[in-house]
């Protein structure tokens, strides 16, 4: 293995599978957990202040709420980076996710151009067969709550991380 961890030779199917899923949930699930919640969380300065305007308090010094408030960005910096991460967190308009209806879901896994062969593409209904019930946990889950959290679910999980 090199630095990365990655192997200079792949010799069976279960490490292969291992690893392709590992790429794929690096670059649709892990990104979209992150990516499309950095509006939530960074509208409030606080939680992730693009700067500060006093210096480090040193070891010894004790931190107070006063001073910490008296750090946070002016409000022209934070106006500034919640602009930022809303921009960051909303959806390419020619996103393609994992399902979604007709019309969300612009031109499917499959897409209009793709030449599979019937292996793959029974490999990719298998994955949205799988896709649709974990949609149903999801959306399951989340009745009766005031506050549903999807973030995750495979209509809002875009395929890559760039289309």
């Amino acid at each position: 293995m090199n630095g990365a961890g990655f192997p200079k030779e792949i010799s069976t199917k279960a490490k292969l599978t291992e690893y392709l899923t590992a790429i794929i949930v690096n670059i649709s699930v892990f990104h979209t957990a992150v990516n499309f919640q950095t509006f939530t969380t960074m509208t409030f300065p606080p939680n992730v202040p693009t700067c500060i305007s006093k210096p480090p308090l040193k070891k010894e010094e004790e931190v107070t709420m006063e001073y910490i408030l008296s750090s946070l960005p002016v409000r022209e910096i934070a106006f500034i980076a919640m602009n930022i991460s809303y921009n960051l967190g909303q959806y390419s308009p020619i996103e393609r996710f994992f399902l979604g209806s007709a019309p969300d879901d612009r031109l499917g896994i499959l897409g209009e151009n793709m030449a599979v062969s019937a292996d793959q593409e029974a490999c990719i209904r298998r994955l949205e067969d799988k896709m649709r019930a974990f949609k149903s946990k999801i959306d399951e889950r989340n009745v009766g709550k005031f506050i549903k959290y999807d973030v995750l679910s495979p209509i809002n999980t875009p395929l890559t991380t760039q289309t």
